[in-house]
């Protein structure tokens, strides 16, 4: 008797909810995967907005030849305004979305009803973080037009790809395999494993950077010819080489006349895809050669693997048929693809393979502590 007394006076009162994790908000997951879905033809068409030059086809911002957006008549949507007016719309489909997952997410507070326990409301913060970043990319695409600036154009490629991971990263998030998944026990050759997919990650990055700077610089074709430069190892080094290669593309091969940066930013963007794509052969072999069975990391490095494949042979095709605007647009959402599929494979691993409760809040970590302490203090009394 006296030892139940105990039991029951030394024992902390249980918070309802505070160590078990919240139900699975299914509606939030599905807004989140439609965030990042539609994300994916967005960067497309903005592929091919910069392939047909239509970046300044609608010289307004946020109007569209003085009409409201949204109200832009379809019978002027002609030429390089069908592919910018568009791309807006497009847009705009993505921001509405980022809106309702921020508000749903955040309907407790609109409607006033009692909050989510403070360890619970992490995918409240990351749903505003995702509609401050969309917000962000539209800004960037409007000054790009307001401001005819190229340099914001370049800037506003790459946001749209670190958007679109972040869009992705919310919808696992918000998944049920997230809430559900145990951490497992990790190695070395896990955590080198995990190491390596972050570099992976960057690496494509760095990759997909150099690839806006030459769509938006029209180097595509500074280097007309695989896997030699004009038959060379190394492209020109000096003014008088250059001289000679732009007279070969002006009679011989048609092209317009390219400058040192040009050839040389063509050619980085060569070089660095080498690099990429031994880094995540290293990494998709990496996933099977650890047997990493029962979890998402085997089909994401599959996938990676033909992603990889179909990229460099679309880069292939784009000189090859001299840039085709639809192969280059292809080249470039593909791109986006490898890089979200890479980065996918970093935070699963990272989600099962770091120490437990790393993913977790540090109020929630604290639990524990306190129900040793108690324990202790029930079995010192016992």
């Amino acid at each position: 008797m006296n030892n139940a007394l105990s039991h029951s006076s030394l024992a902390p009162a249980s918070t309802p909810g505070l160590d078990a994790a919240p139900p699975h908000d299914r509606l939030l997951h599905i807004l989140a995967l439609l965030t990042a879905i539609a994300t994916f033809p967005l960067i497309f068409m903005g592929g091919l907005v910069t392939s047909h030059h239509a970046g300044m086809s609608v010289p307004d911002w946020p109007n569209s030849y003085h009409y409201n957006m949204f109200l832009f008549p379809p019978r002027l949507w002609v030429g390089g305004i069908l592919y910018e007016h568009t791309h807006r719309l497009m847009g705009s489909v993505v921001g509405f979305l980022s809106l309702a997952l921020a508000a749903w997410a955040w309907r407790r507070e609109l409607l006033r009803k009692p909050r989510l326990l403070p360890q619970h409301r992490y995918l409240q913060y990351l749903t505003l973080a995702v509609l401050a970043m969309v917000i962000l990319q539209g800004v960037l695409g409007g000054l790009r037009v307001v401001l005819v600036d190229l340099d914001l154009a370049i800037v506003h490629a790459c946001v749209a790809q670190a958007f679109f991971c972040f869009a992705a990263f919310m919808a696992l998030v918000s998944s049920r395999w997230w809430s559900n998944a145990a951490p497992l026990s990790p190695s070395d050759n896990h955590r080198r494993f995990i190491a390596l997919a972050a570099v992976c990650v960057v690496a494509v990055f760095v990759q997909l950077l150099l690839g806006a700077m030459m769509r938006h610089h029209d180097a595509g074709l500074a280097i007309p010819d695989l896997p030699l430069a004009y038959g060379k190892l190394i492209p020109p080094l000096n003014n008088e080489q250059l001289q000679a290669i732009n007279h070969t593309r002006a009679w011989d091969l048609n092209l317009d006349p390219v400058t040192l940066e040009q050839l040389w930013l063509s050619f980085a963007h060569r070089l660095w895809a080498i690099v990429v794509t031994a880094l995540l052969a290293t990494l998709i072999v990496t996933v099977f050669r650890l047997s990493l069975r029962g979890s998402p990391l085997r089909p994401l490095a599959l996938l990676l693997g033909a992603l990889l494949l179909a990229q460099l042979t679309l880069g292939v095709l784009t000189v090859i048929f001299r840039k085709p605007a639809d192969v280059a647009s292809a080249h470039v959402a593909t791109g986006a693809l490898v890089l979200v599929t890479a980065w996918m494979l970093f935070v699963c691993a990272a989600r099962l393979y770091l120490p437990r409760g790393a993913w977790r809040n540090p109020l929630e970590r604290s639990q524990p502590a306190k129900s040793s302490v108690a324990t202790a203090q029930v079995q010192a009394y016992g």
